[in-house]
């Protein structure tokens, strides 16, 4: 079941670096230029990269001890739903014009984010079979990141720069694809070879749009 090479483990470092580098470049960006909603955006990118650097990290011992780590392996999703949410609503709250009412809002963001893990844990307690929680955290990962990306994509639309827009759309097109790739049956080694590479481009174009959209931010920010 888990089939990997210590070669395909230490590559699927590689589109972990991608997301770093690009979150970096994203939460130092003007976007947020509010102290609080920087910090939001912050503790979303870290609980993401945590996620899929636990998750590769399990794929290497797996690779290479063959040890399979229940709770490095979980994590993935237990990370980054609640991460998403984080990152999402600091983009919702940096298009907010009232931003008097930001120090408010931001308790919203961390009582839903606390809201999904209590479900999460509460379906694999209710129905530990039937892996609920699972396609539960799926669920609000896809979602978080789509509203990530359109959100990141509508500011490279209003700041007349489409190629921003445009790497971001590529960049979950690419996830889209893993989405459907995992699901075949049949996950062979050329296979997971093939799904990582998309990884690694995908996450290369985020870090790519996220340095070009800091880079613009400053530019038509600067008086």
């Amino acid at each position: 079941m888990h089939d990997y090479t210590v070669a395909l483990a230490l590559f699927d470092y590689l589109p972990i670096a991608f997301t770093t580098l690009g979150m970096y470049w994203l939460c130092q960006s003007q976007l947020f230029d509010l102290a609080a909603i920087r910090k939001l955006a912050i503790a979303g990118a870290v609980l993401v990269i945590s996620g899929g650097l636990l998750k590769a990290s399990w794929k290497l011992i797996v690779a290479s001890s063959g040890t399979h780590i229940v709770w490095m392996n979980n994590s993935l999703f237990i990370l980054m739903a609640p991460g998403f949410v984080l990152l999402s609503c600091a983009l919702l709250l940096s298009h907010k014009k009232e931003r008097h009412t930001y120090t408010v809002s931001l308790w919203a963001p961390t009582l839903i984010a606390t809201a999904i893990l209590v479900i999460a844990y509460t379906l694999s307690v209710v129905e530990p079979a039937q892996k609920l929680w699972f396609f539960w955290l799926l669920t609000v990962v896809t979602l978080g990141n789509t509203v990530t990306i359109f959100l990141l994509a509508k500011v490279g639309w209003n700041r007349n720069d489409k190629v921003i827009s445009l790497l971001y759309i590529l960049s979950f097109a690419g996830t889209l694809t893993l989405s459907g790739l995992a699901r075949i049956p049949d996950q062979t080694a050329a296979l997971q070879w093939i799904e990582e590479s998309i990884n690694a481009a995908a996450q290369g174009l985020f870090f790519v749009a996220s340095l070009r959209l800091n880079k613009r931010l400053r530019e038509t920010d600067t008086p």
